[in-house]
């Protein structure tokens, strides 16, 4: 029986917040610094916006020791963080990231292999890759790390292959799939829409979004001071709290 979820919201507002998402290009940790006693738990993620330029393939030099540092002084002042293993999207430019006779799901199985191997005293937050706008491919992700038995030694996943996904259906069924899959383990949904998050949100423990610097009627320009931002996150927050 699957059990009926309310999901903590991680972002980085312009306010105190218990549930905070960093970014690993830009961590932003005094934040953490200046809000600790106010924090419950922060998701640093490994930054995979840089994909958004076709002609990058691959992560920085550097970018696991980049990872662990942001870890580290994440941990110094809140107990729950979680680091997301780098990960290879295929929504951004399908196929791009097929290389070498691997795709995207491959690559970032192999990322979460090594990521448990050489730091096991990293809270990893394990992505679910897909292929883009098949829901089903993300199966196959879950079971490549089951035959490695990830899935029963960890417990947080996160559906990683949704975040510029325009259709709720696509969303809807890619959750409904990996929760059917996973029962028992925590999820996390990267970058889901607010109208996709009315219909799956009883089936998932935690999202992220930062569309709240947009007005939440989607009328105005996007937040520019930091009274609007304050204004801004409220409005998102109400809206999200009576599900309209």
């Amino acid at each position: 029986m699957i059990e009926v979820r309310r999901p903590c919201f991680y972002t980085l507002p312009p306010v105190p917040w218990p549930w905070i998402l960093i970014n690993a290009h830009k961590p932003r940790l005094g934040y953490l610094r200046k809000h600790w006693k106010e924090i419950r738990s922060v998701i640093i993620d490994s930054g995979v916006e840089l994909f958004r330029d076709p002609n990058v393939k691959e992560y920085p030099n550097g970018w696991w020791d980049r990872l662990i540092s942001i870890y580290r002084e994440a941990k110094a002042w809140v107990r729950d963080v979680w680091v997301t293993v780098p990960d290879y999207p295929d929504d951004y430019h399908p196929g791009s990231l097929w290389l070498d006779g691997k795709t995207n799901i491959e690559r970032t199985v192999e990322n979460i292999l090594t990521a448990l191997d050489k730091f096991p005293e990293v809270n990893w937050l394990i992505p679910l890759q897909g292929h883009n706008k098949r829901p089903h491919s993300l199966i196959k992700s879950i079971n490549y790390l089951r035959d490695f038995g990830v899935i029963e030694r960890r417990e947080y996943f996160a559906i990683a292959n949704l975040c510029v996904e325009p259709k709720t259906d696509i969303i809807v069924k890619s959750v409904g799939l990996v929760r059917q899959e996973l029962p028992s383990k925590k999820l996390h949904v990267f970058g889901i829409k607010l109208n996709a998050l009315r219909k799956i949100g009883h089936l998932i423990d935690s999202f992220d979004s930062f569309a709240w610097t947009r007005p939440v009627w989607g009328k105005g320009h996007s937040a520019k001071t930091i009274e609007e931002r304050r204004k801004y996150f409220r409005e998102w927050v109400n809206r999200l709290e009576v599900g309209q």
